[in-house]
């Protein structure tokens, strides 16, 4: 309960972006800057929220990144017309995401280490139910409701007050070590460093930056295209890219994490190339499907990530180790803006989607070799 307002705010902003750009008169390459920001903040809290909380507790690095979340939407709020003060939401939207979802995450696999991969489902399911709700509230709002720019904000901080409350009613699993000094670190074991960099890190890219691509760079893309309707588009290719995650949980189960985050970055590659002829036919329906193969990559590669950190890290740095991960799955929400800054540069947008769905294409091929060795169901 307490995650899931926080994933609510994360992504509420994003098809009010559209909003903006009515209001400020704002390019696409600023467009997706704004949406790219977000990891910048979120680099600085995932080198010290895992280790800190490992050393703190849990709750401890919980309940600041909680206030945070709300305290971002009232900068966004009055930041309407101020185009530094929706960078700073959005940074500060990164920032919560480093502290909240890599400590909850280690706080959820303490409390259900009988069930691992069903407690590694059943967080995805929850953090990708308010990454989805929040962007359809917005688009809704965005497109057709008096006070778009208000609204939503007053409904996440509204659930954040709640979360506040929930949080205290869940047990601690740390004891505080004033012994130990809080080090940044990735938390990988001895002995264990291939196995990050040639299968977690390629099935954490996987995670955000499929997505992003759906609903951070698509309905900007093709916005010419939806006169009347491209707020409301860009909120529901949230609402779907996230609701996908249910399916995509059901693969996992039944197949594995070894087999799912392949399967996972297929099924981006997939979701690429039907946004990419969307964008050169200008047939935007196509971006709705498209949304629920890049969301369906997302929620496998989330639950097989997370699968593959409970197997490669150890308890005292399970913290560090999930923000390891999550640093990497966050890096992928640069990829709208490294799409737009290549294509200023190379002249065709097009050839750079076809260049991001060819080398999904290649890590899905690499993991699918690579990932024998960590097999478990």
């Amino acid at each position: 309960m307490a995650l899931f307002p926080v994933a609510f705010g994360t992504n509420v902003a994003t098809p009010l972006l559209l909003v903006y750009d009515d209001r400020l008169g704002l390019s696409d390459w600023t467009l997706t800057a704004l949406f790219a920001v977000y990891p910048l903040g979120l680099a600085p809290a995932l080198v010290l929220s895992g280790p800190a909380s490992d050393v703190l507790g849990r709750r401890a690095v919980m309940v600041p990144g909680i206030v945070l979340s709300g305290l971002s939407s009232a900068v966004l709020i009055a930041g309407a017309d101020h185009l530094w003060m929706l960078y700073l939401g959005r940074f500060l939207l990164g920032v919560v995401s480093g502290l909240v979802f890599v400590v909850a995450s280690a706080w959820m696999a303490e409390h259900g280490r009988d069930a691992p991969l069903w407690t590694a489902r059943m967080l995805a399911l929850v953090m990708y139910g308010g990454f989805g709700l929040g962007p359809l509230v917005a688009g809704i709002a965005g497109q057709w409701l008096p006070a778009p720019l208000l609204g939503p904000y007053l409904a996440h901080i509204a659930m954040v007050a709640v979360a506040m409350v929930v949080v205290f009613t869940v047990p601690e699993t740390v004891t505080r070590d004033r012994t130990r000094r809080i080090r940044p670190n990735l938390g990988i074991p001895e002995g264990r460093h291939r196995a990050f960099w040639t299968v977690v890190v390629p099935t954490g890219l996987g995670v955000f930056g499929m997505p992003s691509l759906a609903f951070g760079l698509f309905p900007v893309l093709l916005k010419p295209a939806m006169p009347g309707v491209a707020v409301f588009v860009s909120g529901m290719l949230g609402m779907l890219a996230m609701g996908s995650i249910v399916p995509a949980q059901a693969v996992i189960g039944r197949v594995g994490p070894h087999r799912g985050a392949p399967l996972a970055l297929a099924s981006g590659t997939v979701g690429c190339v039907l946004g990419l002829i969307a964008f050169g036919t200008d047939t935007w329906p196509l971006l709705f499907i498209a949304a629920v193969f890049m969301g369906a990559a997302s929620g496998m590669a989330m639950t097989s990530g997370l699968r593959f950190v409970d197997l490669l890290c150890r308890a005292e740095d399970r913290g560090a180790l999930t923000g390891a991960f999550y640093a990497v799955a966050y890096a992928g929400m640069m990829m709208p803006v490294v799409v737009t800054s290549i294509a200023a540069v190379v002249g065709s947008t097009a050839v750079v989607l076809g260049a991001v769905a060819l080398t999904a294409a290649s890590l899905a091929y690499v993991l699918r070799r690579t990932t024998a060795h960590l097999a478990t169901t």
